[in-house]
C-alpha cells in the first residue's frame, strides 16, 4: 500500500514499503533511530500473537469436537426413542440419522 507522509518542512514523501520508511528515518533522524526502530519491530513481532491465536484455535477445535460428539450421542438417544408407539418413526428416524451423519463428519473430519 502506498502512503504519503508530509515532513515537518512541508515536503511530501511517498512510502511504498518498509524500506522506504526506514530510509527516511535514517535520513532525517539518523542511523541510531533507524536501528532502534528495527530492533523494536523485531522484538515486538506478531509471532507471540500468532502463537496465542493458534493455541486458542486448538482449544476451539477441541471444544467443537466435544460438542459434536455430544450431539451425536443425543441423536442416538433420539433414534432409540423412535421405537416408541404413536411416533412417526420414519420421519424421526430420518432426522436423527441425518443429525448423526452430520455430527460424525464434523467430529471426525
Amino acid at each position: 500500500m502506498v502512503n504519503v507522509i508530509t515532513l515537518p518542512d512541508g515536503r511530501n514523501e511517498t512510502i511504498f514499503n518498509e524500506r522506504d520508511f526506514m530510509e527516511l528515518l535514517d535520513k532525517y533522524m539518523g542511523f541510531e533511530a533507524r536501528r532502534w526502530l528495527e530492533e523494536w519491530l523485531r522484538e515486538n513481532s506478531d509471532t507471540d500473537c500468532i502463537e496465542a491465536l493458534e493455541k486458542e484455535m486448538d482449544k476451539l477445535i477441541a471444544h467443537h469436537k466435544e460438542t459434536m460428539e455430544e450431539l451425536r450421542n443425543q441423536s442416538e438417544t433420539i433414534a432409540s426413542l423412535v421405537r416408541e408407539k404413536d411416533i412417526d418413526r420414519k420421519a424421526l428416524s430420518a432426522a436423527a440419522g441425518t443429525i448423526g451423519c452430520i455430527t460424525w463428519k464434523e467430529a471426525n473430519g
